[in-house]
């Protein structure tokens, strides 16, 4: 079992089972989601240092909220869009969760030791000069091996989906 928590430690999720993969996301949503949560009181930043944001993606039937689920807000860019999980205790972004999706993309921020990274996605909208030639394989958009995994942890629930419980929407400061 794998736990990850909030800075303060008031905000817990158990993760049971290897995660899907470890990548980081360049996309443009990403990166202004990321920008927001970070400029909410006492938040720290969820990005590398080449302004991807890293996750740890793990199917939802392996990944429970084990304390401070009632601190939990939800923070969305559009209406319809993905939502994300702020523990609104220590504002810490925890995980990002794509509409009838049955996968979490936990924030690497959360664990300790931050998982390697596997691959890299969306380099159609990193920041130009942004992403070094480290030999991590990356893609414009989803890579097939990317989609691969992602399809293959989908089978392995029985392609069953799983949601995640409401969260009343994240006040931001004015």
């Amino acid at each position: 079992m794998t736990r990850i928590t909030c800075p303060c430690g008031q905000t817990a999720l158990d993760l049971t089972g290897p995660p899907i993969l470890a990548a980081t996301c360049h996309c443009t949503s990403c990166r202004r989601a990321a920008a927001e949560l970070a400029a909410l009181p006492g938040a720290l930043p969820v990005t590398d240092a080449n302004g991807g944001t890293p996750y740890a993606l793990w199917r939802k039937d392996r990944a429970a909220v084990t304390r401070g689920a009632e601190g939990l807000r939800e923070h969305k860019l559009t209406a319809k869009g993905s939502r994300r999980a702020v523990a609104s205790c220590c504002n810490a972004p925890m995980y990002l969760e794509f509409p009838g999706g049955h996968w979490l993309s936990l924030y690497a921020a959360r664990f300790d030791p931050p998982p390697p990274v596997q691959m890299r996605t969306m380099l159609m909208d990193a920041l130009p000069g942004s992403v070094p030639d480290d030999g991590i394989p990356g893609a414009r958009r989803q890579s097939l091996g990317f989609m691969m995994k992602l399809l293959g942890a989908w089978a392995g629930t029985g392609f069953r989906f799983f949601k995640m419980a409401p969260m009343p929407p994240l006040e931001e400061p004015r």
